[in-house]
């Protein structure tokens, strides 16, 4: 996953959240573009009967379903880039308070 249980804090691997957008996205984009070709073949256009009865079948029974998968694969995706966005911006807030932290130093301290 992209996120992370580490000693009671959540750790975001960005890494993973950028491959998990990109492999969600080509899912979505594979659907589409499978159905599209399908539908492309459609009824006619194959030369073969079984596989034009085939096709046309796999459109009318899966078409719409497919297309569900994909729309809510693609939201999903708006979704975890989204995540990421805000663990970075997180992350960013924290590091700049702890920038901002000043420790006085045993044997340093100003007279």
């Amino acid at each position: 996953m992209g996120v992370t249980a580490m000693a009671g804090y959540l750790v975001a691997e960005y890494e993973a959240l950028t491959r998990l957008i990109k492999d969600l996205s080509e899912c979505a984009g594979g659907m589409r573009s499978t159905m599209a070709e399908l539908k492309d073949i459609g009824p006619e256009g194959s030369g073969s009967d079984v596989l034009e009865e085939a096709c046309d079948d796999l459109q009318g029974k899966w078409g719409y379903g497919i297309k569900l998968i994909a729309d809510a694969t693609t939201g999903l995706t708006e979704k975890v880039a989204e995540s990421g966005r805000l663990f970075q911006h997180q992350e960013d807030e924290i590091a700049a308070l702890l920038r901002s932290v000043q420790v006085d130093r045993p044997g340093q301290a100003e007279l």
